[in-house]
């Protein structure tokens, strides 16, 4: 089974396709909030280079807002275009390792906490204090941000290849929000 899997949920993407756990094509790239040029250019090479496809593989968050929705939304037009399914996958899971704690900036003051173990959400992703994420780490686990939050932690993005590992994890194709999105809604026409 030939996969194409996108991640887009922090500062570096990546996009790999994998044929039956074997790695054909792995990149990585530098993804600026709402910023994409180099997202469809890779994503353009990948499709080019492999051919057929069997199904697609999307990283849904928690994570930037806008470069998460431009994923899913490509992945949903190459899918529709090519008659394959699409499904999401929590991006947390895009680490290589079986156990470890992941911590993320969800600004305004807090910060998000899930648990893996064995390769699975061992506790979902939640919005907390900074002091009470912390309280949630474990002794002798790794800890993963993607941001510069703690001097122990290992700031690393989460990794489409490992995703692909995961992929008998992977739900509906819908971005996972911890909370809504700040809009700024516009003042009424007068």
């Amino acid at each position: 089974m030939t996969i194409l899997t996108i991640e887009c949920s922090s500062p570096t993407g990546s996009i790999a396709v994998t044929r039956d756990g074997d790695i054909l094509h792995n990149y990585s790239f530098e993804n600026a909030r709402g910023r994409g040029t180099s997202f469809f250019a890779l994503l353009e090479k990948a499709t080019r280079q492999i051919g057929s496809l069997d199904s697609i593989l999307v990283g849904i968050g928690p994570g930037s807002y806008n470069p998460l929705r431009v994923s899913i939304v490509a992945a949903w037009g190459i899918a529709r275009a090519r008659e394959i399914p699409v499904r999401g996958i929590c991006s947390l899971l895009g680490y290589d390792a079986l156990e470890y704690h992941v911590l993320g900036d969800a600004r305004a003051g807090q910060w998000f906490h899930a648990h893996i173990r064995n390769g699975r959400l061992a506790s979902p992703p939640v919005l907390l204090k900074p002091e009470e994420a912390l309280s949630q780490l474990t002794d002798g686990i790794p800890v993963f941000t993607t941001s510069p939050l703690m001097e122990s932690a290992r700031c690393e993005s989460p990794q489409a290849v490992q995703l692909a590992y995961r992929a008998d994890q992977a739900e509906t194709a819908e971005p996972i929000y911890l909370k809504p999105p700040h809009i700024t809604k516009p003042a009424p026409f007068q």
